[in-house]
């Protein structure tokens, strides 16, 4: 599925996508989704249900519940629970991490593998940042090959906060240009719309 969809994304770069909800509901999707979740091995969100809960509650219990829930279009999102972690290398510093329950982070694993093809199609090959099958390492190999080949500058930048700044109403709009299923768009923006509980704790 994700190959026909890649496929699909690169032969036609303006194609928008208009049956792709059906695909987030599948049970194999959710029960790769799953997997995916199980095997980050993440802490609690809002409800503070964990993991080995979850698997005790039933696996095909829950992925034929969540199953049902987004094809009927009852599937609400939780909000996150926040938390602050500390900032690697940087000393008494604090950054905020959003943990959302293990219920919600499924479905959204599940949206991933279905969306994700669609919009990697269209990435360009110097990027790496949150990209299948690429890393921080893959990056530095590129900057050791233009060293090789005699470039001597590279410029680094950043955006404070980025996950926070970006605005909601834009973010969808450049979805749309590649989705217009109405299921899932509506599902992606319920999600950004759950936000967090915004209350400070300590992670785990």
């Amino acid at each position: 599925m994700r190959h026909a969809l890649y496929r699909s994304a690169k032969a036609d770069s303006g194609r928008r996508f208009h049956a792709l909800g059906d695909k987030i509901h599948r049970r194999d999707v959710l029960r790769r989704a799953w997997a995916m979740v199980r095997a980050n091995n993440g802490a609690p969100g809002i409800d503070r249900t964990t993991l080995a809960q979850v698997e005790e509650y039933g696996i095909d219990r829950l992925l034929g519940e969540l199953a049902d829930e987004l094809r009927q279009s009852r599937y609400r999102p939780s909000p996150a629970r926040r938390v602050f972690i500390p900032m690697p290398g940087v000393r008494d510093e604090r950054r905020p991490l959003s943990i959302p329950t293990v219920r919600d982070r499924i479905v959204q694993a599940a949206m991933k593998i279905v969306l994700e093809p669609v919009f990697e199609a269209d990435m360009l090959a110097c990027s790496f940042g949150f990209r299948p099958k690429r890393s921080a390492h893959d990056a530095l190999q590129v900057l050791i090959d233009e060293h090789h080949r005699g470039r001597r500058w590279v410029v680094e930048t950043d955006i404070a906060e980025c996950f926070s700044a970006i605005p909601h109403e834009e973010l969808m709009r450049a979805v749309e240009e590649c989705v217009c299923d109405q299921s899932v768009l509506k599902l992606l923006r319920q999600i950004l719309r759950a936000g967090t509980n915004r209350a400070p704790g300590p992670a785990g």
